[in-house]
C-alpha cells in the first residue's frame, strides 16, 4: 500500500473569498496477477485561509501533517481548528457526528445565559452554582437541573439555531442530554462564538470562558496537550462508554468509548480555538491518549515546531 500526498489549491476565486488547500490520500493497492493498480481517492484534511504568506504556509504545514492524516487508532476522528493569528480554518471530518457525552455542558450553559439575554430571567445564585459545578467538575446532576430550567431539549435545539450549529441535534428524552449528536465544526463554531463575544456579550461570554479556565486539572486533557508553557487553556472534555453487541446471556458486554475535547488556548506565542471528537476507543485511557496526541500535533504545527 502506499500513499500519495497531493495539495490542492481551489480553482480562481476573487479576492474576498478565502483560499482553500486540501490533503488528497490515494490507497493505490497493487492487484495480484495484473500491472494495474486500484487508487481510492479520499480527502481527509482542510484549510481556509486568508491569502497571505503567513497564512498559506501554516495550511500547507497542517494539510501535509503525516501523523494528523495517518489513522493513529481503530477509532473514528474528527477536529476543527481556527488559529485566531493567522485566521487559518483546518479541519478532518468535520461533519461527521458523535455523541457529545458532557461537552454538551458547555452548550447547556450558554444556551440558558442567551436565554438571559434574550429576555428571559436572570440567572440564579443557585443555577450560577450549579453552572461552576457542570462545568469546571462535570457534574451530571447539575447539568441535568440546568438542562430542564432552561427548557430541555426543544429550547436547547432552539439556541442552536440561533447559534448557527445547525448540525447539532438533541435528543428529546431529557435524560439522554448526553447524546446529543455533534460534529466537530460545529463545537468549533461554539467556541469561536465565545472567544470572539459575538453571539453572548463580551462579559457573558468571559463568565463561561472563565468557568472553562478553572476545570479540574483531572479533566485538563486533549485541547491542552501541547499548549505554550504558561497559556491560558480554556476547555471541557467529555467521555461516555457504549456497550457493544453481546449475546443476551452473557454477563459483562464489551464496551467503546467517546472521547470529545473543546476550548481555547491564548498565550503571548499562540491563540487557537479547537475541537477534538472520537469513538470507538477501545478504553477511556486510549480515548484520552488519542485526543491529547491530536491536539499535540495541532498544537505543535500552530507553533512552527
Amino acid at each position: 500500500m502506499a500513499l500519495l500526498l497531493t495539495a490542492c489549491q481551489a480553482p480562481a476565486r476573487s479576492d474576498s473569498e478565502p483560499a482553500v488547500i486540501t490533503t488528497a490520500v490515494a490507497s493505490t493497492v497493487e492487484q495480484q496477477g495484473s500491472a494495474d493498480a486500484q487508487t481510492q481517492p479520499a480527502t481527509v484534511i482542510s484549510c481556509e485561509f486568508p491569502d497571505v504568506s503567513a497564512a498559506r504556509q501554516l495550511a500547507e504545514q497542517m494539510v501535509a501533517n503525516e501523523s494528523l492524516i495517518a489513522s493513529t487508532a481503530a477509532s473514528t476522528v474528527a477536529f476543527a481548528v481556527y488559529d485566531h493569528t493567522t485566521g487559518v480554518s483546518c479541519q478532518r471530518n468535520a461533519a461527521a457526528v458523535f455523541e457529545a457525552a458532557s461537552i454538551i455542558k458547555v452548550s447547556t450553559v450558554a444556551a440558558r445565559l442567551w436565554q438571559s439575554e434574550n429576555g428571559g430571567p436572570e440567572l440564579s445564585e443557585e443555577e450560577r452554582w450549579l453552572a461552576e459545578l457542570a462545568i469546571t467538575v462535570s457534574d451530571n446532576d447539575a447539568q441535568q437541573y440546568l438542562w430542564e430550567s432552561l427548557g430541555g431539549a426543544p429550547a436547547i435545539a432552539e439556541f442552536f439555531t440561533a447559534a448557527g450549529m445547525t448540525s447539532t441535534t438533541p435528543r428529546f428524552s431529557d435524560d439522554d442530554w448526553g447524546l446529543t449528536e455533534v460534529t466537530a465544526g460545529a463545537q468549533l463554531r461554539l467556541v469561536r462564538l465565545l472567544v470572539d463575544g459575538a453571539f453572548l456579550s463580551r462579559a457573558t461570554s468571559n463568565y463561561l470562558l472563565d468557568l472553562m479556565r478553572s476545570v479540574d486539572p483531572e479533566q485538563a486533557w486533549g485541547v491542552s496537550s501541547g499548549a505554550p508553557a504558561g497559556a491560558e487553556v480554556m476547555l471541557k472534555n467529555g467521555w461516555l462508554d457504549a456497550p457493544l453487541p453481546c449475546d443476551d446471556t452473557a454477563e459483562f458486554c464489551d464496551v467503546t468509548w467517546t472521547n470529545n475535547s473543546i476550548g481555547y488556548v491564548r498565550s503571548p506565542t499562540a491563540s487557537y480555538s479547537m475541537a477534538v471528537l472520537s469513538s470507538g476507543n477501545p478504553s477511556q485511557e486510549d480515548g484520552q491518549a488519542l485526543a491529547d496526541e491530536v491536539a499535540a500535533e495541532i498544537a505543535a504545527t500552530i507553533q512552527g515546531r
